[in-house]
């Protein structure tokens, strides 16, 4: 049916979402919530282990790499800082603030 192609076709191009990728983009806007959550409650090992599962699934992730990183600078924690910062900048494309950020701890 030329109906079931058109949309094939669109959904090759990207234009349309496919309910696999609806329920993956939930599924890690539940974890990035549930890890902000852990991280207000002051659950901070938690909430990165939260935010680790993001970056799993999604290996550019700025918002995680930058909360893990948050997490860490409030810590004290400057070793783990430092290499979650080196992760995001081989990893994100939008790295210009991390690169800036490391720089000012090494």
């Amino acid at each position: 049916k030329a109906s079931d192609i058109f949309d094939k076709l669109k959904n090759v191009e990207g234009k349309t979402k496919t309910k696999k990728e609806d329920s993956k983009l939930k599924n890690l806007s539940n974890l990035m919530n549930e890890a902000k959550y852990l991280e207000r409650k002051g659950q901070f090992s938690e909430a990165i282990e939260m935010y680790k599962q993001v970056i799993f699934t999604l290996p550019d992730s700025v918002k995680a790499y930058e909360a893990i990183a948050n997490i860490y600078r409030k810590q004290g924690d400057t070793d783990n800082e430092k290499e979650i910062l080196k992760k995001a900048i081989a990893n994100c494309k939008k790295n210009d603030e991390f690169k800036k950020r490391l720089s000012e701890i090494e």
